[in-house]
């Protein structure tokens, strides 16, 4: 944690714990830097081969993307790269250089894996590389990836290949797990593997329409999931996300969210707020606040931002999304 970062926290505690001010300082940026997509997972709701084609300013060339990336710097000092699948960006070698060239302390990368060989130099810049691996069984998650035969074995060598080079570039891997009603089986042989090959692990409820997906409570199986990840939490597996998180998936019940904590940028420059959920619902509450090509300084984007939409909701259900 760096010290911008740590002084950023102290504030939002105090903030959170003594006013009713929920607007929180930013901690980290995520940055989509491209809506352009690979593969076509059955599960996601905003990207895909099937969506490519409808897609406008997929991304920005890579001085534009460079603007992008000095104004999120003026807000934060954690960075995450993410997509549609972020190696489809031209420019990613250079972005993620950059990146770590005007000072970002940690910088995450998300990406299905398919491409990494062919972009290994992100690899020296990133804090933590995020790859998302569903299930071991490839026959299954071919089917899931809506891909070519083949698919699912070669993104799980890839995880093989680079878990085992962790030590050599210096970045922290972490499988993300999308569990859906079917695959609670699947789920546990990912954990597993990641224990094995000392990978971190973080499990994210299959989403409907913004909203974690109601069958799953309807599942035991589920539940011991996720109870047994918190058991190994406690006990110091590299289990990512929050206990409280963690209880909260257990029964998708409301609760606070801060999502100014985490800013959303997309791949024209557009800053969301407080978070793409609400903006999506065109009621007023959040939209595209401003795009980030147009200033110098976060702070004017925000400042914007919390005057044109005011204050994030109390209560919210959607916790996956931050």
């Amino acid at each position: 944690m760096g010290l911008l970062t740590l002084r950023r926290f102290t504030r939002n505690a105090v903030r959170a714990r003594f006013t009713g001010n929920r607007v929180m300082d930013p901690i980290v940026a995520t940055y989509h830097v491209t809506s352009y997509c690979n593969l076509d997972c059955v599960y996601c709701e905003d990207f895909g081969q099937r969506k490519n084609r409808g897609m406008k300013n997929a991304f920005l060339g890579l001085e534009d993307a460079k603007k992008v990336l000095r104004v999120i710097r003026t807000a934060t000092e954690n960075l995450i790269l993410t997509g549609g699948e972020t190696l489809l960006h031209p420019a990613i070698d250079d972005l993620t250089a950059y990146a770590s060239e005007i000072g970002f302390k940690g910088i995450a990368l998300i990406t299905n894996g398919v491409l990494l060989p062919k972009h290994e130099s992100v690899l020296a810049h990133l804090t933590r590389l995020i790859i998302s691996l569903d299930s071991l069984d490839g026959v299954a998650w071919d089917r899931i990836l809506a891909s070519r035969v083949g698919t699912a074995e070669r993104i799980i060598g890839v995880v093989r290949r680079y878990a085992a080079l962790q030590g050599d570039y210096g970045f922290k891997m972490i499988v993300n797990c999308v569990v859906m009603p079917d695959t609670i089986g699947m789920a546990r042989e990912v954990i597993d593997f990641c224990v094995k090959h000392d990978v971190g692990f973080s499990l994210s409820p299959q989403g409907l329409r913004d909203q974690p997906h109601a069958e799953l409570l309807e599942k035991p199986e589920y539940r011991r999931l996720v109870e047994d990840v918190l058991r190994m939490k406690e006990a110091g597996y590299d289990a990512v996300g929050s206990r409280v998180y963690l209880k909260h998936i257990l029964n998708f019940e409301e609760f606070q969210c801060y999502p100014t904590l985490n800013i959303r940028v997309m791949q024209n420059g557009d800053f969301i707020y407080p978070c793409r959920p609400i903006a999506d619902r065109s009621d007023g509450r959040g939209g595209v606040a401003a795009n980030l090509l147009e200033f110098d300084d976060f702070r004017e984007a925000f400042t914007h931002a919390v005057r044109k939409y005011g204050q994030p909701p109390k209560g919210c259900r959607s916790c996956f999304q931050q």
